[in-house]
């Protein structure tokens, strides 16, 4: 799992940020597919900014979320 660098996570129950977090054990993730949770239903309701804003503080390393590049 360390050099895995693209993961699709989509639909899945997480709703909470330290889950979230866990993410960032993977040092070479660069493109997270992410949408469908109740985490990112939650945050990227209310704007879709935040929601990229705060994935990235938890991991970093992200250069796709959601299929935007650029996060």
């Amino acid at each position: 799992m360390k050099k895995l660098k693209v993961l699709y996570m989509s639909n899945n129950l997480v709703k909470d940020w330290a889950e979230f977090a866990r993410l960032a054990e993977l040092p070479l993730l660069e493109d997270l597919v992410f949408v469908g949770n109740p985490l990112q239903e939650k945050y990227a309701s209310d704007q879709k900014n935040n929601w990229i804003e705060e994935a990235t503080k938890r991991v970093p390393k992200l250069k796709k979320l959601d299929g935007e590049f650029g996060v």
